[in-house]
């Protein structure tokens, strides 16, 4: 019986890998490194696997549009995301997250640090699936 199940549980992963795909909704808040919100909204994100893609739907602080690409992956617990065609221009931005671990303000969901071309952002993740 043992040898059946794991027969069938390795041929559901072999054949279904695309079955393990999933999107989600980010809510996502963005800070320059002086406290000031630079913006909010969210991240349609694709994953499949340790996998990330997607697209950013948001408003900056002073109600304008902002939106861009993103890609990258997740190991160890730690996301790696290229932010791309950021409509508000700031270039080569990298976003490294994970779960919080000190005694912070934020204790779920993800943090960590945007490095930019220029500036270095904080953003935050709360997420939502559906």
């Amino acid at each position: 019986m043992r040898k059946l199940t794991f027969a069938t549980m390795a041929a559901v992963l072999a054949l279904g890998g695309s079955a393990l795909a999933k999107s989600e909704t980010w809510l996502v808040t963005e800070e320059n490194m002086g406290g000031i919100k630079g913006s909010q909204g969210n991240w349609h994100v694709d994953a499949e696997g340790s996998k990330v893609s997607g697209s950013a739907d948001m408003q900056g602080g002073t109600g304008e549009p902002l939106t861009y690409k993103i890609e990258g992956e997740v190991a160890n617990g730690v996301y790696t995301v290229k932010m791309t065609d950021r409509s508000d221009g700031k270039k080569n931005c990298v976003w490294t997250g994970h779960v919080p671990s000190g005694a912070g303000d934020q204790t779920h969901g993800l943090i960590g640090y945007a490095e930019c071309e220029g500036t270095k952002l904080i953003v935050r993740v709360s997420i939502f699936g559906h």
